[in-house]
Parts: structure tokens; C-alpha cells; sequence
């Protein structure tokens, strides 16, 4: 089980650390969703990372977070140079946060470019993306039922070995009442949270959470330590 010891895991900052080396984050969504990926990215900020960008075609104005004008009203192909180029300048890319269900072609032409990737809501579609490095896949009930075709018990264990049949090509933190966290080895279940969780946004809060910590950390105990930290 996710308990407090893991918060040991985080790497304690230098006295001389500069900006950047907090980790820099780069949130790919929005459009039919405006808020999702300003969620996300503040979550980002909260996970400890020192700069977040949001590339999306709807702006907010929230100072903490830089703003990546997408043109339209909707991520396409026709952005995925643009997407590129700031996916490569990241240390972990979050994707998928109020994106819609069309725009999976430009998350699957970015994910190879990204050294880290956490893929949430809308990028969890068939086929799969991939990064070019570790990768943190977030899935409700329903998101996971949407690729695998198997809607997850209830029970723990029963919902974990469904999570181990899977076959994700990264960490499955598949989301409930109690979380399960899988690297296709290695399980582990968080147990905080409470019912006040049902509200619209905190999946895009714990996607944020984890691409910060995934800036320093390997992608299970960073799944792990976000799904304990958000609940």
C-alpha cells in the first residue's frame, strides 16, 4: 500500500538550486474543455515543478502558467511541429487534459517525441501513445474499459489483476475508490481520497501532480506518491 514513507522518495532541493531545475512541464489539451489543462498545470506547480507551460487554444489568465497560443478551436495535426518543438524542450509532457476525442492523431505524432509522458482523459484512446521514455497512463473505470474492453471490478484485487492483464505500454494508475498503481510487475494501492473526489477536475490535478514528480522520479513511485498526494 501508498503510505507517507514514500514522500521520502522526493529528492530534497539544494540550498543553491536555480530556476528549471524544479523541473519544466508542458500540458497539451483544452479546447473543448477550457479548464482541464489549466487544472493540470497548476497541479504541475503544487507537484514542485519550476515551469509550466500550457499549450492549448483557449487562454486563461493564470500568471503562474506560460501560455502556448494554439490557433482554431481545437489541437490538430496542423499544430503537431509546434507540439513537437516545445515536447522536446520539456522534461515531462502531461496530455490529454479537456482535449475531445478528436485529436488523437496529434497526441499519438507527439508522444514519441517526449522524454517523459503522463497520457490522461482524451489521449487514452486506441491505438495507445507512446513516448520516448517512461510514460504514466491515468485511467477512470471507464477510460480503461474504453481500451481494454474489460470494465474493472470493484474488488481491489480482482481490479488489480485486471490492470496487470492489461498490457499498458508504461505505469497503469488506474483510478477508484481505492487506486491501483501497476508497472505490469509490481502492484500497489492508495487508499486516500474521499467522496468530495467525484467533483470535475481532480484527475486533471493528480495528471499534473505526476508529470511533476515524474521530472525527477521513476514513473511507479512517481504514479504512486501523486495518487496518495491528490487523494
Amino acid at each position: 500500500y501508498v503510505g507517507p514513507g514514500d514522500i521520502t522518495l522526493i529528492p530534497a532541493r539544494k540550498a543553491d538550486a536555480h530556476k528549471g531545475q524544479g523541473g519544466e512541464v508542458l500540458v497539451i489539451g483544452g479546447g473543448p474543455y477550457q479548464g482541464a489543462p489549466y487544472l493540470a498545470g497548476l497541479g504541475a506547480l503544487r507537484g514542485g515543478a519550476d515551469i509550466v507551460r500550457i499549450a492549448s487554444p483557449v487562454f486563461e489568465p493564470v500568471p503562474d502558467l506560460i501560455y502556448e497560443p494554439i490557433a482554431g478551436q481545437m489541437i490538430g495535426m496542423e499544430h503537431a511541429e509546434d507540439l513537437i518543438r516545445l515536447a522536446r524542450k520539456a522534461d515531462v509532457v502531461v496530455c490529454g487534459n479537456g482535449l475531445g476525442a478528436n485529436s488523437h492523431d496529434v497526441v499519438r505524432a507527439v508522444a514519441p517525441h517526449c522524454k517523459k509522458a503522463v497520457f490522461d482523459a482524451d489521449a487514452l484512446r486506441l491505438p495507445l501513445p507512446a513516448a520516448g521514455g517512461e510514460a504514466i497512463y491515468t485511467p477512470h473505470a471507464g477510460e480503461f474499459s474504453r481500451i481494454t474492453g474489460v470494465m474493472p471490478p470493484e474488488d481491489p484485487i480482482a481490479r488489480a489483476q485486471e490492470a496487470l492483464r492489461a498490457g499498458f505500454p508504461g505505469v497503469v494508475l488506474l483510478k477508484g475508490h481505492t487506486d491501483i498503481i501497476t508497472d505490469g510487475t509490481c502492484v500497489r494501492f492508495n487508499r486516500t481520497g474521499s467522496t468530495a473526489m467525484t467533483v470535475g477536475g481532480t484527475g486533471d490535478v493528480l495528471a499534473g501532480v505526476a508529470g511533476a514528480l515524474l521530472c525527477h522520479l521513476p514513473a511507479f513511485e512517481a504514479a504512486c506518491i501523486a495518487a496518495y498526494v491528490n487523494g
